[in-house]
């Protein structure tokens, strides 16, 4: 009787092995990325002044930028760049997005609240010729907020 549920079980378990191994398949855009090595922070742990800044606007001012850019993995490059792990990156250093010459001679090892900061004030002074169609961002406090919202939503 005992028996019986063994050969089951070890049919079951042959048919699991065969989908481990040397796989061919290309993984669909669809399937989730991992997360970036630093985990998504509280708005109390970032640092000043970005601990102080507003969520709420943050994602609010962020909204005309969604056209563009994605912030979650699984949803690839738009018009620009997917902004998912982007302070773990360098500039002009994200997988498989074309970015123009100007923008890839400016490297920076890695996209900081402060770089970030200056782009958003005026995209097409701070990095001349870059393919970014974006006037920028006048109100400090509202580049404070977007960037408090990256640093948070780029990272989950």
């Amino acid at each position: 009787m005992r028996s019986s549920y063994l050969i089951p079980a070890l049919f079951a378990g042959l048919l699991g092995l065969t989908a481990c191994g040397d796989s061919k398949e290309t993984p669909t855009a669809a399937a989730p990325a991992s997360a970036p090595a630093i985990p998504a922070p509280t708005l109390a742990e970032l640092p000043e002044p970005y601990s102080g800044a507003s969520l709420e606007n943050g994602k609010a001012v962020f909204a005309k930028c969604r056209n563009c850019h994605g912030l979650v993995a699984a949803e690839g490059h738009k018009v620009g760049p997917n902004l998912h792990g982007v302070f773990e990156r360098g500039t002009a250093a994200a997988p498989k997005f074309k970015y123009s010459p100007a923008l890839v001679a400016y490297a920076e090892e890695s996209w900081t609240p402060e770089l970030v900061d200056r782009w958003l004030a005026n995209p097409k002074t701070f990095v001349p010729g870059n393919g970014m169609f974006f006037n920028g961002i006048d109100k400090p406090e509202d580049r404070r907020d977007v960037i408090a919202y990256l640093l948070i939503e780029t990272r989950k």
